[in-house]
């Protein structure tokens, strides 16, 4: 198990310089997988996913394949997808309603509840001394939800989610809350593999805009001008978060059902969120759940190796839309940030390649990454809380999400943030 005081060698914070073994090594990965993914708050689903009693979703907690079943009270439990017998998956259907999960395996059902409910021959391969409540499906410690987005964790002494959030919250808010009705997750996950590490995908939506006028120069270009810093900002987030805004930027082509819809529901969400209603921003939840706000796109990534990750996007949409709003906002998501669309592959070949360096190589491995961008005090803003940064371009996200990793890797509980350490990180010149 890689020491704390070698992980602190490789994530130098206040320098802003970073070590590429803790996106390769093998050991890190996998203390990755206990302190990280283990005892943080991962998406799930949303409620309207899973909107009635046995409706399931299966999904994945770090590499851990969980399934996530509404109850018949209305409440939400997930488990491992594991079988307690030989540990095969007893749900291998990625959505869907159902009363039991069962293990084609060796036949053992289990309920929506994680209940042990049959097990074969128990009477004669058994004699009736296997319990039955000894044997239910391993729970997830904790399910909570906010604005409709449900997260799981398995460490039962972590803060809430809510604590966990934080500030981020506004921005969240500003999306789901910008019309009557929220929104919701249409039907189907799009998923597929990147041969890279999963912080590479999670430090860019904290706030890597930098990269998009060259990379994305082609397809960019296509939906409007380019843009400068002074044209957005970026905030980071004690808690490991990261969100980069533009500011009354649209990008949609005029008269289609998008656009008419937009225009017509603004007034309505600038009553509801003020500025927030016209923002373009990218954000990441620490650690792994991201989003696209303007581009009707959430997504996961799920990681599977130390080079190697899925990204599952979901589309989402004002639930109230009318339906030719709701197929514009999907189109538009597949268009841009599907695996095939023209802003979503020039990031799926940047971490490809950046993956197979690392992987092949041994120099490169030597090197310090940079990541000193927007390393200035934080001008604070009346209205936008968080420590923001008057600059669409910058880093803090980035470093705030790495140190907040650290803390978590080298911590033997969970590290518990004190408020006073919040207010010193958002004050305006820290």
């Amino acid at each position: 198990m890689p020491s704390s005081d070698y992980l602190k060698s490789l994530v130098d914070i206040e320098a802003g310089r970073i070590s590429p073994e803790i996106f390769i090594d093998e050991d890190i990965y996998r203390l990755e997988l206990d302190r990280v993914f283990g005892r943080n708050w991962l998406f799930l689903a949303h409620d309207s996913m899973i909107p009635k009693p046995g409706d399931f979703f299966s999904t994945y907690m770090g590499g851990d394949p969980v399934v996530v079943a509404r109850q018949p009270d209305g409440s939400v439990r997930a488990f491992l997808n594991a079988c307690r017998h030989r540990g095969m998956r007893v749900c291998r259907a990625e959505s869907g309603n159902t009363k039991s999960f069962f293990c084609t395996y060796h036949g053992w059902a289990y309920d929506t509840a994680g209940n042990l409910i049959n097990v074969p021959n128990l009477s004669d391969a058994y004699k009736d001394r296997l319990s039955l409540k000894d044997n239910g499906l391993i729970p997830v410690a904790r399910i909570e939800s906010y604005k409709g987005l449900i997260f799981g964790n398995f460490d039962a002494t972590a803060p809430s989610l809510e604590e966990h959030l934080g500030d981020l919250k506004y921005y969240i808010d500003g999306w789901v809350d910008q019309v009557e009705g929220g929104i919701e997750v249409l039907p189907g996950v799009v998923r597929w593999t990147i041969n890279a590490n999963w912080k590479l995908a999670a430090e860019q939506f904290a706030g890597d805009t930098y990269h998009a006028p060259t990379s994305h120069a082609s397809s960019l270009l296509s939906f409007g001008p380019a843009f400068e810093g002074k044209d957005g900002a970026h905030v980071a987030f004690r808690e490991g978060h990261g969100e980069s805004f533009l500011f009354k930027r649209h990008t949609r082509f005029s008269e289609d059902p998008l656009s008419v819809y937009n225009d017509a529901k603004l007034e309505a969400a600038r009553d509801r969120v003020g500025d927030r209603a016209e923002f373009v921003a990218n954000f990441t939840a620490f650690p792994a759940f991201s989003g696209l706000p303007g581009s009707s796109n959430i997504r996961v990534w799920h990681p599977k190796g130390p080079n190697k990750f899925e990204i599952w996007s979901f589309t989402v949409v004002d639930k109230n839309a009318p339906p030719e709003a709701k197929k514009a906002m999907q189109v538009s998501a597949s268009f841009t940030e599907g695996p095939a669309g023209v802003v979503e592959t020039d990031d799926g070949e940047n971490w490809g390649l950046i993956g197979a360096i690392l992987e092949q190589g041994h120099q490169a491995r030597k090197m310090r990454w940079n990541y000193q961008m927007g390393d200035y005090p934080a001008t604070g803003h009346e209205e936008f809380p968080g420590a923001y940064r008057d600059s669409f371009f910058g880093e803090a996200g980035h470093r705030a999400f790495y140190r907040r990793w650290l803390e978590f890797m080298t911590s033997e509980e969970w590290p518990v943030l004190t408020q006073e350490e919040r207010d010193a990180f958002n004050k305006p010149g820290a």
